[in-house]
């Protein structure tokens, strides 16, 4: 069996953090790091919204990296988390929901 296409991954992954399945931030650290693949998207002003919004917490628990951290530290900063992504989710999903108009125009 063949691996969906990148765009495909993304708007699965868009849909994923839209639809609230995926913690926001982990949501956009795996949106991003499939991006990463994808140089037409280079310089996409949605993308760079949400890196930005997702360097706004680069000091906090998040993805893959929340494996390293003790559980008590996670507790401690996830209260802070919560709080980054209750701000940025209105900006996150319209960001996204351009993105996915991108990658369905561009399909």
């Amino acid at each position: 069996m063949t691996e969906p296409s990148l765009s495909v991954r993304m708007r699965l992954c868009l849909e994923d953090i839209l639809r609230e399945r995926v913690p926001l931030f982990d949501g956009l650290d795996a949106l991003l790091g499939l991006a990463a693949a994808g140089p037409e998207l280079a310089g996409d002003r949605d993308l760079e919204r949400l890196a930005g919004l997702l360097n706004e917490v680069e000091h906090l628990p998040v993805g893959a990296g929340r494996a390293h951290w003790s559980a008590a530290a996670l507790a401690l900063k996830d209260r802070e988390l919560m709080d980054h992504e209750r701000r940025a989710r209105e900006s996150a999903h319209y960001a996204c929901r351009r993105l996915q108009e991108t990658l369905e125009r561009d399909a």
